[in-house]
Parts: structure tokens; C-alpha cells; sequence
């Protein structure tokens, strides 16, 4: 794979998983979700799974932060007021119930996405960043969407949708640039590059087969 180091990391990560993108948001479930084909246990069931997603990925950007001590870049990205486990765990609590910890389970393909981030090295900031954008660059964008469709179809309250409320960064537009800006001036040779696109690719693929799994 031939990667152009001219090319700005944003616009690389876009267009290369374009087509990975589109087959996630894409998928049967999260199209009949939108759509508000599905039911609310759907909506927790996808919630539940995040939970377990989000956890290995806030452990593992956390390491790889401690691996970073200078700054230089997995913990340029890894701001922690985009972490959502807190936000998820307020939900779920909601959702289900104080016992939802004894109620929820993750899917053998959530099992296999946790399994990914837990096996990342702490150093290797490519893979890290490519995850961290994967999820948080799409939550703080289309999941605004998501959150106004479980409100509107589910019937969610504001008490169960704190997964969806990045009020702490402030207005998205300028932080969402403000993110790719820093992208951008990320040091990463060619193959640290392609490492980046690759994962991130990868990273789709996943949340696809979470997505297909919970259809199931």
C-alpha cells in the first residue's frame, strides 16, 4: 500500500475508509434503528454493547497515554472528556435498572472487538488513534442523529441518553475541526500511515459485526 505523506491524516483516514464507514452505517440494524423499525430493547441491547466497547477502548488509550509522556501523540487526541463510560454506565442504570451489571452481556463479536483493544500495544499510537477516531469522531457527529431518533421514536429520556451528550467539549463544529487539525500535525512517517488506515478500516469491520450480530 502506497501512502502519500503530503496527504493530510484527516482527509486520509476519510476517504480511505469511506466505503468501510458507509458498510457500518449501513448495516441492517443500525439502518432499521434510524429508520424506527427496531424496538427500545434493541436500543439498550446496542447501549449494553457499547459499554463493553467503550470500556476497552478508555483502558486502552489510557495506557497508551502512559506510554506518550511526552505529548507527542497518542495523548494529543486522548482527551478525556470524550470518555464515555461513566455517561454509558448513568444509562444503562436507567435503562434497565441498579442490577443492569448482572443483565447485560457482549456479543462473541463485541467479545472479539474487546479483544482487539485489550491486545494493542500501549505504544503503538497508530492503532490507538485510529480507534479513538473511529468511535469519538463518529459520536460527537451522526450519534447526535442517533440521540434525537431514540428520543423521538424510542421514546428515550435525557436520563437514558448521556452516551450522546458531549456538552463538555463545548460546540462540536469547531472541536470536530479542532480534532482533524491535530490529526493532521500527528509526526507519522508512511508506515506509521498506513498502520493508522489500516486499523481504522479494522475498526469499522468491527462495529459492523457487532451491528450484524445484534440484528441477529
Amino acid at each position: 500500500m502506497t501512502i502519500v505523506t503530503a496527504t493530510p491524516i484527516s482527509t486520509l483516514l476519510r476517504d480511505g475508509t469511506a466505503t468501510a464507514h458507509s458498510q457500518a452505517e449501513n448495516t441492517s440494524f443500525m439502518s432499521a434503528l434510524g429508520s424506527g423499525n427496531l424496538t427500545r430493547q434493541d436500543a439498550v441491547n446496542l447501549t449494553a454493547q457499547y459499554y463493553f466497547i467503550y470500556t476497552a477502548l478508555e483502558q486502552a488509550a489510557r495506557r497508551g497515554c502512559s506510554a506518550d509522556p511526552e505529548g507527542v501523540t497518542t495523548s494529543r487526541i486522548a482527551d478525556p472528556r470524550l470518555e464515555r463510560v461513566p455517561a454509558l454506565e448513568r444509562d444503562l442504570a436507567a435503562m434497565i435498572g441498579p442490577d443492569w451489571r448482572e443483565q447485560i452481556s457482549p456479543l462473541p463479536a463485541t467479545r472479539q472487538y474487546v479483544a482487539t483493544l485489550e491486545h494493542i500495544p500501549d505504544a503503538d499510537a497508530p492503532a490507538l488513534i485510529a480507534h479513538h477516531y473511529v468511535r469519538y469522531l463518529g459520536d460527537i457527529a451522526g450519534g447526535q442523529v442517533i440521540a434525537r431518533v431514540l428520543a423521538g421514536h424510542y421514546g428515550f429520556t435525557a436520563d437514558e441518553l448521556n452516551f450522546y451528550d458531549f456538552s463538555a467539549i463545548g460546540k462540536i463544529p469547531p472541536y470536530r475541526k479542532q480534532y482533524k487539525d491535530t490529526l493532521d500535525s500527528l509526526p507519522f512517517d508512511e508506515v506509521e500511515r498506513a498502520s493508522l488506515l489500516s486499523n481504522a478500516r479494522q475498526a469499522f469491520t468491527l462495529n459492523s459485526r457487532v451491528f450484524i450480530e445484534l440484528a441477529g
